[in-house]
């Protein structure tokens, strides 16, 4: 292409398709400057002509492109309720409205009104932790792996932290427990072994130097066979004779007893506490069914430590999120935790009235390709009971030739449809699509088969 060919910039701005165009002009001549340099850098190349109009073209398509740089909703067929690819736990939709006037305007975030003075943003959030867990209080950031960082962190530079070795672990996204515990300025002093960790190991490493014992939850494995490890309450009673805080670490951070919705029992927040932890945290996103944040339950003097810490205010949670949360807890206060919040609303659900549905979504479901299963197992997902399945019911598609072709025509659509193929059968696992979304989901599938 011969670079005198090549329109200016100028003369691209007023060309009738990009002065249509709605974009911030700055940001629309960065966009025209690049694409003009492409086309000289490769102008040398043969066979490289390319007219004005393509080049308006290409610019107008890379604008479009630009403006759908946005998050999609999704229909989550895959049955992992806490899908971390898919946001993990969805947020009530009452919740939602409930908290839109706060976020839309202002709103008291920092403010006691009855005194006129200023407030913590999080001493609501602190009522409502200390009356759900029966810690002397409570606080909360903005993800639990910085939850982690501010609860080491105000304990002293350069001092030790006491942690078995089969507790040592990495909690997904890269981030590992050593390498948090490293930023936090304290060094990680590892006790025990892989697979056995007596009160002996830790009784003996204690020293003058040592800031705390951390027990981390591991969420998303499990150590078999010839094992042994220290109880919270065993920690809490060394932590007491030693004059040094139990830190707990408990991942995914149930508030119910997790057996009444047929999963394998997992220590509750208030367990935690009353078993002896000076510490207990723990995510929103996950077993709370909340946004993502960091919670931080205890004793008072420790909070208030943590509070304090500078590190704290640079990870501070935002009203959006924090109002959020102050309802999602308020539903457990009340007890509509299982109707209101979608994670436990979509648990609860038998086999039987998932097959059900499946099979109404099966009879609106042009042609015989697609069945109704009973042969289907969720998980929860989110590094949260591993090995645990649940049985649940769905739609499926036993056909080799034609599953790649669908799959991928679900997933263009404007909501995306995203299943899971298990020995070549595409999956959609009901327990995770939210009913509103059946008739979108129908209607897509026959649209396949009308082309």
């Amino acid at each position: 292409m011969n670079l005198r060919n090549i329109p200016s910039v100028n003369k691209i701005l007023i060309n009738k398709k990009i002065t249509n165009l709605r974009i911030n002009k700055v940001i629309l001549k960065d966009i025209i400057n690049k694409d003009l340099a492409d086309l000289r850098k490769n102008a040398h190349k043969k066979n490289n002509v390319i007219s004005e109009k393509q080049i308006i073209d290409n610019i107008v398509q890379n604008v479009e492109t630009l403006k759908n740089l946005k998050f999609n909703k999704v229909i989550n067929g895959t049955g992992v309720l806490l899908h971390t690819n898919l946001g993990r736990s969805p947020i009530s939709k009452k919740a939602i409205k409930n908290i839109e006037t706060l976020v839309t305007d202002y709103s008291d975030l920092e403010l006691n009104i009855s005194n006129k003075k200023r407030n913590k943003r999080t001493e609501r959030i602190s009522n409502l932790l200390t009356i759900l867990t029966g810690a002397e209080s409570g606080t909360v950031v903005n993800n639990n792996a910085m939850a982690l960082l501010c609860s080491l962190a105000p304990l002293g530079k350069n001092k030790e932290i006491l942690i078995s070795r089969s507790e040592s672990v990495e909690i997904g996204g890269g981030f590992r427990i050593p390498e948090i515990i490293e930023l936090s300025g304290l060094t990680i002093k590892d006790v025990g072994t892989t697979n056995k960790t007596y009160i002996s190991d830790y009784e003996k490493n204690i020293n003058a130097n040592t800031a705390a014992i951390l027990k981390v939850h591991k969420s998303n494995y499990k150590i078999k066979g010839f094992t042994e490890e220290v109880s919270m309450r065993e920690l809490s009673k060394i932590g007491n004779k030693a004059n040094i805080p139990i830190i707990h670490d408990l991942g995914s951070g149930a508030l119910i007893n997790t057996s009444q919705f047929g999963l394998p029992e997992e220590k509750t927040v208030s367990e935690s506490v009353k078993e002896g932890a000076t510490i207990t945290l723990f995510s929103g996103d996950k077993l709370l069914g909340g946004p993502q944040a960091g919670i931080i339950v205890g004793e008072k003097k420790y909070i208030e430590k943590i509070n304090n810490f500078p590190l704290s205010r640079a990870a501070r949670i935002d009203k959006l999120n924090l109002s959020i949360l102050h309802q999602t807890l308020l539903y457990y206060i009340s007890g509509e935790y299982e109707e209101e919040i979608p994670f436990w609303s979509m648990l609860r659900k038998t086999q039987k009235e998932l097959f059900e549905r499946a099979k109404f979504i099966e009879k609106k479901i042009n042609g015989n390709f697609f069945k109704s299963s009973k042969n289907i197992k969720s998980t929860i997902g989110g590094g949260t009971f591993p090995d645990t399945y649940i049985d649940s019911a769905g739609i499926v598609l036993n056909n080799k030739k034609i599953i790649r072709e669908i799959e991928s025509f679900l997933l263009e659509q404007e909501i995306p449809i995203i299943g899971r193929i298990e020995k070549d059968i595409l999956i959609f696992d009901l327990r995770t699509i939210i009913e509103d979304n059946d008739e979108y989901f129908i209607e897509k599938i026959n649209m396949f088969f009308k082309k």
